[in-house]
């Protein structure tokens, strides 16, 4: 595999932040979650990200409408 220079330049800038906090997983998280409520406004919701997903248009994409099962159908489990 050939060697890119974006993913060391990451790899890289994960292990100093690692290392800042001596690779203790539990303040790595604490670290990250300080990120995410000082950098709020760049944070995506899953619920926007999948409204913004349904309205996006895939080409040749089966549009697959939801099946009713009749209760009858249904196995016993």
């Amino acid at each position: 595999m050939k060697d890119d220079p974006t993913i060391a330049a990451i790899r890289e800038a994960r292990h100093k932040i690692s290392a800042s906090v001596n690779h203790d997983p539990r303040k790595l998280v604490a670290h990250y979650r300080k990120l995410q409520e000082r950098h709020r406004e760049r944070l995506v919701s899953r619920q926007t990200a999948v409204a913004e997903r349904q309205d996006e248009y895939i080409p040749n994409a089966k549009q697959s409408s939801p099946q009713v099962v009749k209760e009858e159908d249904r196995e016993e489990h």
